[in-house]
């Protein structure tokens, strides 16, 4: 596949999977993990990796690492044209989903990321199975600076199937099997309790508008609904599928599916136009841009995992 082609597809691919928006509430709290402290959550990094179109990428003569076709940045006009002020503008965009371990060879995402639309399915291979794999360590370090020309092959693992995946109005999620067990990676610890009440807490970790694991802390439930539960967490497009954490527990209460507007245009002197992030106060007030439809960010609750499982 050409690199004209690949750049087509990846703009295609990041419109639908960014097309379930995110926002920041009162200040932006994402983080890179070479700036997380706390080795805690920088283990629980390790479980988490994001979803790259299979034909993105090519493979060196021994097939030890794959280098990226077509490098795209967060300002670039094929990509989300922000505005170079932005934070993160001139980082790399590769993935457009997030998912996370909760078994040795089982990854838990969302379901619009391996289901179309208003169906649920059980134990096949969709489309977005087949065409996508998942890429664990797509994070800037402190120890090496992330070079999207050589990225280790063996933390890429394909789709086998699609165990248990549903995208609805109220319900959105998908188990799946990876092609290959994963070695050196703790699953993540799941709350098999009830939905955590009003006020929790919480934090989210994933791949927001495709870019390097990013950390963001200082949220709390808003309210609970029967499948979801609402927050004010600062997440986008491209963290659909991360996990939710509970700040206190460090169990994962949910996976992250939908949110309010991520970015608005703004025009610049030149005429033409670039984005900037959409921005609520902590309370989801006073927004640039407000989805009447959304109350916060959604995250489907655990235990509709723990149901299939």
């Amino acid at each position: 596949m050409n690199k004209t082609l690949v750049a087509i597809v990846l703009s295609l691919l990041a419109f639908n999977c960014f097309s379930e928006t995110r926002i920041v509430y009162g200040q932006d709290n994402r983080i890179d993990m070479k700036d997380v402290r706390d080795p805690r959550i920088k283990n629980l990094g390790k479980a988490i990796a994001g979803r790259i179109f299979k034909y993105a990428y090519s493979l060196d003569t021994e097939s030890k690492y794959m280098a990226i076709d077509n490098l795209l940045t967060l300002s670039d006009p094929h990509s989300m044209n922000v505005c170079k002020q932005e934070r993160f503008a001139e980082q790399l965009t590769i993935v457009d989903c997030t998912g996370f371990l909760v078994a040795e060879d089982l990854l838990v995402t969302a379901g619009h990321c391996m289901v179309p639309f208003g169906e649920t399915v059980k134990n096949d291979t969709t489309k977005e199975c087949l065409d996508n794999e998942w890429l664990f360590d797509f994070k800037e370090d402190q120890r090496s600076k992330l070079n999207p020309n050589k990225i280790n092959m063996k933390n890429v693992y394909g789709c086998e199937e699609v165990i248990y995946g549903v995208y609805g109005e109220e319900n959105d999620f998908a188990l799946i099997k990876l092609s290959k067990k994963v070695t050196g990676r703790k699953p993540l610890k799941l709350n098999s309790k009830s939905a955590p009440s009003v006020g929790t807490n919480i934090f989210v970790m994933g791949h927001p508008t495709g870019l390097p694991l990013k950390y963001a802390d200082g949220a709390k439930v808003f309210s609970n609904h029967k499948n979801y539960f609402s927050t004010n967490l600062d997440t986008f497009g491209g963290n659909s599928g991360s996990p939710v954490f509970n700040a206190k527990t460090l169990e994962v209460e949910g996976i992250l599916v939908r949110g309010d507007v991520d970015y608005r245009a703004i025009e610049k002197e030149d005429g033409s136009s670039c984005n900037v992030v959409n921005v609520c106060d902590s309370e989801r007030e006073n927004c640039a841009e407000n989805d009447p439809n959304i109350d916060g960010e959604h995250v489907t609750v655990i235990k509709n995992i723990l149901d299939v499982l």
